[in-house]
Order: C-alpha cells, then sequence, then structure tokens
C-alpha cells in the first residue's frame, strides 16, 4: 500500500517519471493504480518468457508507470525464485537500466522481510523505507530495524542506502500503539518519515482499485501520505 500512494504522491508532487515495480508475488500493487484484476501478465511472465519487461508494464492514470509482479502457480514461483538466485542480473540489471533514466525515480515493493528478490537488488538501492506497524511482532524488532541489521549489515558497518522508517497502520486508540509510538520516536529520531493513521478509506479505496488520494483526498490517511511523501522528497534530494 505505501510504495503505490508514494509513488503516486510522487508523480503528483511533479517528478517528471516515476517507476513503481512489484517484486511481491501477492500482486497487489496493480490494483492501486486500477489496473484490472484480468490483466494477470507481469515482469515474472516476461522473465520466465525471456521478454522484454517492456511487455509487462502499464502506463496508470496518475502517469505512474507500473510493472506488476504478474499472476503464477506456486511450482512457477519457486522456479523463478530459483532463476533468480542463480541468475540475480534477471532483476538487478533491468531495474538498474531503470533507474539511470534521465530524472527518473524508481520505487519497488518487496514482501515482507527476507526474499531472494529483495537482496537480489538490495546494493542497487539509494534509500531503503522500512514500513513497521506500532505493534508488539515489530515493536520486538526494533533493534534490528534501526541498526538494518535486519538486511544484512554487520554492527559497525555502515549501509550503502539511506535508511528511512514509516510507521503505518498507527491507532491512537489503541493501547499498544500509544504505548509504542513514543519508543518508536525516540529510538528513530530522524530517520523517522512519517506516521500513517489507521483509517478505513484505504481499505475502501483498495476495494474500488483506487488510490486513497483519489478515494477519499480529505481524509486522514492522504494527508498522512502527503506527509510522507513531502519528507520522501527531501530526502531525494538530498542524495545530490
Amino acid at each position: 500500500m505505501v510504495a503505490a500512494h508514494l509513488a503516486d504522491e510522487l508523480r503528483r508532487t511533479g517528478q517528471s517519471s516515476v517507476i513503481a515495480i512489484d517484486l511481491d508475488p501477492q500482486n497487489a500493487l496493480r490494483l492501486h493504480f486500477g489496473i484490472p484484476m484480468a490483466l494477470r501478465y507481469g515482469l515474472v511472465n516476461s522473465i520466465e518468457a525471456g521478454q522484454s519487461w517492456d511487455d509487462a508494464a502499464v502506463r496508470s492514470a496518475s502517469n505512474v508507470l507500473v510493472y506488476p509482479f504478474g499472476s503464477q502457480s506456486i511450482h512457477l514461483q519457486a522456479e523463478f525464485e530459483h532463476a533468480v538466485r542463480r541468475h540475480p542480473q534477471l532483476l538487478s540489471r533491468e531495474i538498474a537500466a531503470l533507474a539511470a533514466l534521465p530524472d527518473t525515480i524508481v520505487i519497488v515493493d518487496t514482501s515482507p522481510g527476507y526474499s531472494v528478490a529483495f537482496s537480489t537488488i538490495l546494493p542497487l538501492a539509494d534509500i531503503v523505507l522500512t514500513v513497521m506497524t506500532p505493534e508488539a511482532s515489530c515493536i520486538s524488532l526494533i533493534p534490528e530495524i534501526h541498526s538494518a541489521s535486519c538486511y544484512g549489515i554487520e554492527p559497525g558497518q555502515p549501509a550503502s542506502f539511506v535508511h528511512r522508517v514509516v510507521v503505518n497502520r498507527f491507532d491512537p486508540l489503541n493501547r499498544v500503539s500509544a504505548m509504542a509510538m513514543p519508543k518508536i520516536i525516540r529510538r528513530f529520531g530522524g530517520m523517522l518519515l512519517g506516521t500513517i493513521c489507521r483509517d478505513e478509506h484505504i481499505g475502501e479505496a483498495f476495494a474500488s482499485q483506487k488510490l486513497v488520494q483519489q478515494y477519499a483526498p480529505y481524509s486522514r490517511a492522504a494527508v498522512d501520505i502527503e506527509a510522507v511523501g513531502t519528507g520522501l522528497i527531501q530526502t531525494v534530494e538530498n542524495l545530490h
């Protein structure tokens, strides 16, 4: 959810070219952009067929160029992961080429936790944005997220990327959320890009295959996402 909305936010604020790539087998990124569910083809199908990624690209109504993951069976998914493990350039070469396009920002959405795809593209990343929820399961991972050891960074070793954190689904009426946020703010400090509050409009927008800014532009979620997008733009600008 966060990747799709930030890609749209970057485009809305004037970034000339934004590309959103889905490397999550759930293949859900496309739905935020209104790409029909019947369109099952994606980059994984292009890779399997040995064809150009251009065949998988879809231009969204908000002018973001989207590369859906694509639909495949569990058997083919296992074959894809095996192929990427043996030939990581299947992903890295194409993504590096897209990122090298003039005035282009590439946002890659990966599945939660470790994946072969994520480990393959991590060396290419300028910014890694960790999305966490203020729940007990994520709170226990705060030290690993803060140090980036969850991404294979050894203690004392500087990361090759800028690391930022977004808190998603914060509910001030939830006791665990309310207790967790002060700890998150203290621990991450300037690493915290922003917080997106729990908002039913997000689920409703997804069910309608729309972005929140289109479905409920004056909702709390839309305001929060805009603020996170502003922080991301500043982070990108500080890279140069």
